[in-house]
């Protein structure tokens, strides 16, 4: 065993086996009696030991540190900064807009004379002129009312068509129906109102919705009034669809 552990080499159980012994020799020779081997002890030398001036070392430099600290601190003070806010300056804006006058239109013109006919020199012989007086009692006046009645500004246009629709002003709350309010009902209506070029409604038609709130619908509706809608610069009447809520809560 002691030949596999020599003849290892450099492993640590042979450098474990060498070092026990040596160990051991070492005992022995301390054991043995006196003989002509001398035996040297080493004792350790006290310039050579740190832990002796560990602790010196260590005071020194901490009082190196605190004072060199308090330098610092003497020579370059707590430095606190101060924020001041500031308005910022009001700027004035004032744009150059000249300055409207209204002006009276200069009056129109005086209108030509109609020229009497005369016979003159450069009017050929063979060359009459007749008589230009008007038969006003004869003239035929059309029918402006007839003109006015064709108007198509009063055909109703539908909503969607139009270029401005009209926005309710006044929304009245339809009077719940006593029936509904017994069984504990709700509902939702919805009607078709025309909206003619004053605001006003002037025709309701029921579209779909509980049969037991039609009839307060309509009359809901036909107090409704609205900002008249306006298509290519003109009021139209326009067909608009309302959708009225019947709710307990």
């Amino acid at each position: 065993m002691n030949l596999i552990q020599i003849r290892s080499g450099n492993t640590l159980s042979s450098q474990i086996y060498r070092a026990r012994l040596a160990q051991r020799e070492f005992q022995k020779r301390l054991s043995a009696r006196p003989c002509d081997v001398q035996i040297a002890t080493r004792s350790k030398n006290p310039s050579a030991d740190l832990k002796l001036r560990y602790w010196p070392n260590a005071m020194r430099a901490s009082l190196l540190s605190a004072v060199l600290l308090i330098a610092i601190a003497w020579l370059y003070p707590e430095y606190h900064p101060t924020v001041r806010t500031a308005r910022a300056p009001t700027q004035i804006f004032r744009p150059n807009i000249p300055e409207t006058s209204q002006q009276k239109r200069p009056p129109s013109p005086p209108r030509p004379q109609v020229p009497l006919a005369v016979e003159g020199e450069e009017v050929p012989e063979d060359i009459t002129i007749e008589s230009t007086e008007l038969d006003l009692d004869n003239i035929a006046i059309p029918d402006l009312a007839g003109i006015q009645g064709a108007d198509y500004s009063d055909e109703p246009i539908d909503y969607i068509d139009i270029d401005y629709k009209p926005h309710p002003n006044r929304i009245v709350t339809p009077e719940y129906p006593s029936e509904a309010k017994r069984k504990r009902l709700e509902g939702k209506v919805t009607v078709k109102v025309l909206v003619d070029k004053q605001g006003k409604v002037e025709d309701v038609q029921f579209v779909h919705g509980p049969e037991i709130f039609r009839k307060a619908a309509m009359a809901a509706a036909r107090q409704f009034r609205f900002r008249p809608g306006k298509h290519k610069g003109e009021r139209r009447k326009v067909w608009m669809f309302m959708p009225i809520e019947f709710s307990l809560k």
